[in-house]
């Protein structure tokens, strides 16, 4: 009795984090970019986005030994190998932040290599409803989506850092809302 209310809560919560998944991409995260110490600005997804996604990826992970056991058939083995591969994927590209310094943009990953591009060295801006793409000089991308913070507070400090570069109508949609707020720094 235990092991079956255990097996169908797991169930459950499987259902909601990927429900809270969808929601996470489906909306926009209007939650305000944090302004760290050093002076650098975080744009980071909600955390409750985060665990739930990868609770969802847990939870597919342990569906592949059970389709590669079944690997004398084609499909077992070819459904076994797609979920795995989609997983470890997955992990590779999410979570991410944006990081904006003095120095440039940044987006950090947990599972792969970090980008960079400085400031200098950003050659396109484009912006569509819920995308934001930064391409730097050598090709690498910088992507601000809709589960990331603060997207009016992230085109502001595009414009601050790149502005004699931009056309006079960026970003082509308002940006008034936004309170700029620096951290206090002393004249030492």
């Amino acid at each position: 009795m235990i092991w079956k209310t255990a097996q169908w809560t797991v169930h459950l919560l499987f259902w909601i984090a990927i429900a809270l998944v969808i929601y996470s991409f489906m909306t926009t995260n209007r939650r305000s970019a944090r302004i760290l110490p050093d002076g650098r600005i975080e744009f980071a997804q909600r955390w409750f986005a985060v665990w739930a996604w990868l609770f969802v990826m847990v939870r597919m992970s342990l569906f592949v030994p059970s389709f590669l056991r079944h690997a004398g058939e084609p499909w077992g083995f070819i459904a076994g190998a797609c979920l795995g591969g989609a997983v470890l994927s997955s992990l590779f590209a999410i979570p991410d932040t944006l990081i904006v310094a003095e120095g440039g943009l940044g987006q950090v990953y947990w599972f792969r290599r970090n980008k960079r591009i400085r400031w200098d060295e950003i050659v396109e801006i484009n912006s569509s409803k819920r995308i934001v793409t930064v391409t730097g000089a050598n090709g690498m991308k910088i992507v601000h989506s809709a589960p990331l913070a603060d997207r009016p507070r992230f085109l502001l400090e595009l414009k601050q850092h790149c502005g004699e570069n931009l056309p006079p109508d960026f970003p082509r949609e308002p940006i008034a809302t936004v309170q700029v707020q620096r951290p206090f720094r002393p004249s030492c």
